[in-house]
């Protein structure tokens, strides 16, 4: 079996595309769909079919779904994965001619090239591809070409998003300073401020959308109570926009949430400071304030409590000492 297009033509196995998953999806539903797979390709499965598509079952179960899912459902192995997705999709910003060459005309792909809403177009082809993946074995490899399609798409729109929203977040400075606070009105450099006015807008609602839709997925895992996958879908868009007083606070609520008091209280420190009326950050350093305090005062009671029992143990050191495991064992006079 030949796999041959998307992610697989730029020298990468595209484990997202063999198993029907998208890249976008949480990672706690690889096992359900790797099982799903695994029953359609089982010998059990297949008793009515002929010898040719139970060797093709078994090829497809033994050398592309069982290796996809030990990658994937493996915390240090996915981890690396996705920074092997990260190189592919800057090559494929600096290069998106070369990804064009690669799409089948009028594929799903294709059409995701020109999308308005990159997310919903992307989940919703996934989706459809992936219902009917493995229902004619014949056509297995044809779906999964259309899949890492998809994905090397999805990666360079998004990749070219994120690398857009920053170049725009370093010139929106340098343009802002650079338009007349003062000019006659009607005049040629009246007409062209207003202009780079309306761009700089552009430009900021351009960012405001992409950080909506970070904070919109970590949403999503936060509600599946997947803390560490929206906690990376947060500090990703903090890498390209560190600014953002609500990535801080979000992100600082998932670390309290997870236990990471301390990246709790960095975070939600950075977001007052960006944002002083931020509520979300108040609420959470008003829940870390209360658990120092109590951590405080439980430390109080241990070393009244430890000091109470150093005294009682120096009023009896006169007294013989009755007992205890080794000096049951090895201890007292003999006899």
């Amino acid at each position: 079996m030949t796999i041959h297009a998307g992610l697989f033509k730029l020298d990468m196995t595209d484990h997202y595309a063999v198993l029907g998953f998208s890249l976008a999806a949480n990672p706690q539903q690889v096992r359900k769909r790797y099982l799903g797979i695994a029953r359609q390709l089982h010998p059990d499965s297949l008793r009515e079919a002929s010898d040719q598509q139970k060797r093709l079952a078994s090829e497809l179960l033994s050398k592309w779904v069982n290796p996809a899912y030990e990658i994937l459902s493996q915390e240090k192995a996915a981890a690396e994965y996705r920074i092997l997705l990260k190189i592919k999709q800057k090559q494929l910003v600096e290069k998106p001619d070369l990804l064009s060459l690669l799409l089948t005309t009028g594929s799903a792909a294709t059409q995701l090239m020109q999308a308005q809403n990159v997310e919903a177009d992307y989940a919703a082809a996934v989706q459809a591809l992936a219902a009917e993946q493995f229902s004619d074995l014949t056509q297995v490899k044809t779906v999964i070409n259309q899949l890492s399609e998809l994905n090397a798409v999805y990666l360079m729109r998004r990749g070219a998003a994120q690398k857009s929203a920053e170049q725009s977040g370093q010139a929106t400075s340098s343009l802002s300073s650079g338009v007349a606070s003062s000019v006659p009105s009607g005049s040629p450099e009246k007409v062209n401020a207003a202009k780079t006015r309306a761009a700089i807008s552009s430009q900021i609602r351009a960012q405001s959308g992409i950080v909506d839709s970070y904070l919109n997925r970590a949403q999503e895992f936060e509600a599946q109570a997947d803390y560490s996958r929206a906690i990376l879908e947060l500090r990703e868009v903090i890498n390209s926009h560190p600014k953002s007083a609500p990535c801080h606070a979000h992100l600082a609520s998932l670390y309290l949430k997870s236990g990471q008091a301390t990246m709790a209280k960095i975070h939600a420190k950075q977001a007052l400071t960006l944002d002083p009326a931020n509520a979300l950050a108040q609420t959470v350093q008003a829940k870390l304030g209360v658990q120092t305090a109590d951590a405080s005062k439980v430390s109080t009671k241990a070393a009244k409590a430890g000091a109470k029992q150093g005294g009682n143990q120096g009023g009896n050191q006169g007294e013989p000492k009755k007992g205890g495991l080794l000096s049951g064992l090895f201890g007292g006079k003999k006899r």
